[in-house]
């Protein structure tokens, strides 16, 4: 019998996904009353009235004398009208006595206005002594006075449903009288994730495991909205009875369970059959979006279930995409209004799914995509946002506009894409607080730096023989590039290899650079040396191996995933690997003139001159005598 993996049956977009989602939450959502000493940050289920009129009576809202306006019509600074003073108004009492033509109460701010009074002097236009009153300026009928229900009056709405009660709104009912408030029942949410490699953080890791995180990141993203109160249940294998015992167990502890893991096509995800088994009701398995599409949802009798994918980028883009969005509405709460922002370059839209891409905005304001795996967390943890590919039309032409959702606010004060480098990283830091170092390889931090999005960039771009300086015969060009460190390039092995030929010969897997950073092009330009510019490259077992980082290089020959790359010294040196030199390369700055002249393009300069302090720490590595200074056309 032939086993077959599971094809997603119920497949959605992301509107219809987030439409289901929220119809489900607003069923979750029950009647609470709190006191409002404890309602902060909860939504008002109901309608909430006032139930008097505030200010309740009519109040000064000045120290003065309460007087009838009459009285005062012909006063004048040179020619002040006399009152007699018949008493005093005290503050928190009900006023006694009354005014007539020609007299005058005394009043403090918030007091009640005395009978007869139809307005207050303010004690700076008077003069008095002993019952005497000097004043210097008429009133007008009203005058100082806070009227009863002019704030707001009884049975006027305070606060609408589904409104949350900040602190303005918690205000706002206690001067009304009102202790209590109906609010919507926070969400009790079970958090836990699926696989056996996972492994709590703080624990020590085996071969094969790694750190659950997503977890840790959906509590932290859930809590944070203010809807929902969240438990981590912990890892689960992945192996059915386990499963079945555990959400059994938990069902009807939460409203909802939100899992990561277990949930696309293959023979070990068991998740989305568990809860089958158990007698929920799929109402989606798939989401037309890139990535996340293996997210499903499930009804049982009294909560949901929403499966999510194990790469932690996949799952924090559904939650942010799909969840959130749905929580918000479930509770009627304003959703940021969709903007749209231009993109830097020309980006190809994939047939019947929308990608989800982090970004940062560059200087320019644009939205500058993040690429990596879907595995990958950290993009969104330095990411402005993300911007949506729609699936509507095959590609979006540079500066085309596309939808942008907002993550967070970023603080940065220099932003780095380029060709990534340890070295350049550790000065970058030294010099600024906090800066977003983006690695793209060589060819973007160009492109980056030439649009305006960039402060400045790693490059190391081999040409006619040279490093770099080709770049600067363009004509209008807005930046510089400064001479950066040198460090040596070559063949990172277990067993010694140093040629092209050897990998070739042994059979060996060669593990290749990512497209559009420096060492791919040192890459083709040394087969091209040693086999011959007609040499068919793909002969080569992995070139189409794309690692976006030296490290990421080094470390998949020391795991034995592959057995040759090209990197740089340090990381053989690190991880106790064969080193054989190619060359030794250029790792130059390029920097747009006006932050080059600025404050903070100065103290760069600075730090990187400074950089020779780190030189035991950084094997193979060399630093010019012209370190930090700009180079000129050759």
């Amino acid at each position: 019998m032939v086993k077959l993996a599971k094809i997603f049956h119920i497949l959605v977009t992301a509107d219809r996904a987030r439409e289901i989602i929220t119809s489900e939450i607003v069923k979750l959502i029950r009647p609470e009353e709190r006191d409002i000493s404890r309602a902060a940050g909860y939504v008002a289920y109901e309608d909430i009235f006032s139930s008097i009129d505030v200010p309740p009576f009519d109040r000064s809202e000045v120290d003065g004398y309460a007087v009838d306006h009459e009285s005062v019509l012909d006063s004048e600074e040179d020619s002040p009208v006399v009152l007699r003073v018949i008493g005093e108004v005290e503050i928190g009492k009900a006023s006694k006595g009354e005014v007539g033509k020609g007299e005058a109460m005394y009043i403090s701010t918030g007091a009640m206005i005395p009978r007869g009074a139809d307005s207050v002097v303010m004690v700076e236009f008077t003069s008095r002594r002993g019952d005497r009153l000097k004043v210097f300026r008429a009133v007008s009928p009203g005058e100082n006075i806070a009227h009863a229900g002019s704030d707001f009056f009884m049975n006027e709405y305070l606060v609408r449903r589904r409104t949350l009660l900040g602190p303005e709104k918690i205000s706002l009912l206690a001067s009304s009288g009102i202790g209590k408030a109906t609010v919507c029942s926070k969400l009790k949410v079970g958090v836990f994730s699926t696989g056996n490699e996972l492994v709590s953080p703080g624990k020590g890791l085996k071969d094969g495991e790694i750190y659950d995180s997503n977890a840790y990141y959906f509590k932290a993203v859930l809590e944070g909205s203010g809807f929902s109160e969240c438990d981590l249940l912990g890892t689960l294998p992945d192996d059915r009875p386990s499963m079945l015992s555990f959400i059994k167990k938990n069902l009807g502890h939460y409203d909802i369970l939100v899992s990561s893991g277990s949930t696309s096509a293959g023979f070990h995800d068991l998740l989305y059959q568990v809860v089958q088994e158990l007698g929920g009701h799929m109402l989606f398995h798939g989401i037309a979006i890139k990535p996340g599409k293996p997210t499903f949802a499930a009804t049982f009798k009294k909560s949901l279930f929403i499966g999510m994918p194990g790469f932690p980028l996949s799952a924090a883009s559904v939650l942010k995409y799909i969840m959130m969005p749905s929580i918000m509405s479930a509770y009627l709460q304003a959703k940021e209004e969709t903007t749209k922002i231009p993109i830097p370059f020309r980006i190809n839209a994939e047939k019947g799914k929308d990608q989800i891409i982090p970004a940062i905005i560059g200087r320019g304001g644009r939205a500058y995509p993040i690429y990596g795996e879907s595995g990958s967390i950290s993009r969104l943890s330095y990411a402005d946002g993300f911007i949506v590919i729609g699936s509507g039309k095959n590609y979006y032409e540079k500066d085309e506009k596309v939808p942008y959702f907002p993550l967070s606010s970023l603080k940065r004060d220099a932003l780095f894409i380029g060709s990534n480098d340890p070295l350049i990283e550790r000065v970058l830091f030294e010099s600024f607080d906090s800066p977003t170092i983006i690695n793209v390889g060589s060819w973007g931090g160009v492109e980056a730096v030439k649009l305006g999005e960039a402060d400045l960039g790693g490059i190391h771009l081999l040409k006619d023989g040279m490093y770099n300086t080709f770049l600067l015969r363009e004509n209008g060009r807005i930046f510089i590039i400064l001479r950066g460190f040198s460090r040596s390039q070559g063949m990172i092995s277990r067993d010694g290899t140093s040629t092209f030929s050897d990998i070739l010969r042994k059979k060996l897997i060669f593990v290749n650079r990512n497209r559009g950073s420096g060492t791919r092009d040192l890459i083709d330009s040394e087969i091209e040396r040693e086999m011959g510019p007609d040499f068919p490259k793909e002969r080569i077992r992995g070139y189409f191996w794309e690692a976006k980082s030296h490290v990421a290089v080094a470390k998949a020959v020391e795991q034995k995933r592959g057995d040759v790359g090209i990197s740089i010294e340090l990381y053989a040196k690190t991880l106790g690997l064969k080193f054989h030199k190619l060359r030794d390369e250029n790792y130059d700055i390029i920097m747009n003139y006006d932050f080059y002249r600025s404050s903070k393009g100065k103290m760069f300069v600075s730090k990187l001159r400074g950089s020779r302090k780190f030189s035991t720490e950084f094997p193979g590595y060399t630093f010019p005598e012209n370190m930090g200074e700009p180079l000129n056309v050759r």
